[in-house]
């Protein structure tokens, strides 16, 4: 299984990360920085951990993603991407009703129900229904922020304008592999989280060794800016937030999406008697949040936009206020905020829920209209996919095999995590935070919500607003030829 001799986690620091910390996958940023004026969505990727070690109850002042406009380089073809066009379709577990902007469920065959941001929730035709397959809303319209993003990703600066792309990519014909990596190790980044039990699960019962593969963990550095090392080819893949990954794409990082991991590791909380019963009472409200440009924040600023609140702290709707993970809960508790946004599952909050003080007001499980959207998805490098797609695509296979398992075996994942050290906690302060995951791992569903779901984001003002959703969505994501 490519372990070292004393049977710890590869390249692991005795004592793994916390199951009380923020264990979001692997997000491709670094150690969180003061917050800066004008920050867009990072270049490199580094956004603030979702951990967060942002000054405690210091109110944020920036956009969220929103940055200065700047000068326009030349863009380029968005036909590079190697994928085909994008269905917005995904999987839903509740057939045979819809939700509507409230949360609440409405029958099939109902009017479309239109939320306060241009997305349409649909009724499913009767053929859905049958089947167990709830088609999604296409989410589009016009943008409402005016961020330009920063410049200074790997390689060229890409601007996936829609004025200057043309709307349809170059579907990819084959995987032919032009320069085989199947014999070389593939460094992954080490999990340090109890969400990335997919990957501890893959790489511990030797899914990837089953597959033929010679993957090796590492451990990355304090502060070590993830999505540029795989850009870089220091690490061949990773996981983590896939929204995280859509301004370094957009601004050039060679990486690309393969596949959806679980959902459910982003949760909004409040006072179970406090004064917020839905996302829409968040207006004029503080939320605590770990980083200013953290998963959480970008994923619950969607949230905010159904329920016709503009996310961006200018607009004073409402105000974020950054404090660092381990101490959201008492911020909650003692009324410095009235919400609180988590990554990660994390363990003091889900405790403060069973205690009854705290409720969940959202999450990306099964509560939010956009919980069709993955929280973690696998990255991998672009020379990586470009040159060896059949072994890039044995990599994911492994990795989601490891997800399905670790769904269906609880108990022996946590285990797994605490024995190996990837995780510094018990099996039992493990368990209640996988149990808020639901593992079902897939490539196509991934691909289906990817352009609604950045014509959406786009609208949090978290990309410009007249990024091409189509041709970023076909940039990002790799098509290997996976058919789960």
């Amino acid at each position: 299984m490519n372990q070292t001799p004393d049977g710890q986690a590869p390249d692991q620091v005795p004592g793994g990360s916390d199951p009380n910390g923020s264990g979001s996958g692997t997000d491709p940023n670094g150690s969180a920085p003061s917050v800066p004026e004008n920050t867009g969505p990072a270049a490199n990727g580094s956004e603030a951990t979702d951990s967060g070690t942002g000054a405690s109850g210091s109110a944020a002042s920036t956009t969220p993603g929103a940055g200065a406009p700047g000068s326009e380089p030349a863009g380029i073809d968005p036909a590079a991407a190697q994928s085909p066009e994008a269905t917005p379709t995904a999987q839903n577990p509740d057939a045979g009703t819809a939700p509507s902007a409230d949360g609440a469920a409405q029958p099939v065959g109902a009017d479309p129900v239109v939320l306060p941001s241009g997305a349409t929730l649909a009724a499913e035709p009767a053929e859905a229904q049958k089947s167990g397959i709830r088609r999604r809303h296409v989410l589009a319209g016009a943008g409402v922020g005016a961020a330009a993003l920063l410049a200074g990703g790997v390689g060229a600066t890409w601007f996936l304008r829609r004025e200057k792309t043309a709307s349809t990519a170059a579907a990819t014909s084959g995987l032919a592999v032009t320069k085989s990596w199947a014999d070389r190790e593939l460094a992954l980044t080490a999990p340090s989280g109890v969400c990335e039990a997919p990957l501890v699960i893959a790489y511990e019962n030797g899914l990837f060794e089953k597959a033929g593969l010679n993957v090796t963990l590492k451990k990355t550095g304090d502060g070590e800016n993830v999505v540029e090392a795989v850009g870089s080819g220091k690490y061949v893949a990773s996981n983590g937030i896939f929204f995280n990954y859509l301004g370094p794409i957009y601004n050039g990082t060679p990486v690309k999406l393969s596949g959806g991991l679980h959902y459910g590791c982003l949760d909004l909380y409040t006072l179970t008697n406090g004064t917020v019963a839905k996302v829409a009472d968040l207006r004029g409200k503080r939320i605590g949040v770990s980083a200013l440009q953290g998963s959480a924040t970008n994923f619950f600023s969607l949230d905010l936009l159904d329920a016709g609140i503009n996310s961006s702290p200018e607009a004073g709707e409402v105000e974020w206020v950054v404090i660092e993970q381990p101490l959201l809960p008492e911020a909650l508790q003692n009324g410095k905020v009235d919400a609180i946004a988590t990554s990660g599952g994390y363990l003091p909050i889900i405790e403060g829920v069973k205690a009854g003080w705290a409720k969940v007001l959202s999450d990306n499980q099964s509560l939010s209209a956009n919980a069709d959207q993955p929280c973690c998805a696998v990255v991998l490098n672009n020379t990586f996919v470009s040159e060896d797609p059949v072994t890039a695509g044995k990599l994911v296979t492994a990795w989601a095999e490891g997800s399905r398992w670790a769904g269906a075996n609880l108990d022996a994942t946590a285990r797994l995590e605490s024995e190996k050290k990837y995780v510094a906690g018990t099996p039992e302060e493990i368990i209640p935070v996988l149990e808020t995951l639901t593992f079902t791992p897939s490539s196509k569903a991934l691909h289906e919500v990817l352009e609604p779901g950045i014509a959406k984001y786009i609208k949090t003002g978290f990309l410009p607003e007249d990024t091409d959703a189509k041709a970023l969505a076909s940039l990002a994501f790799v098509d290997l030829g996976l058919t789960f």
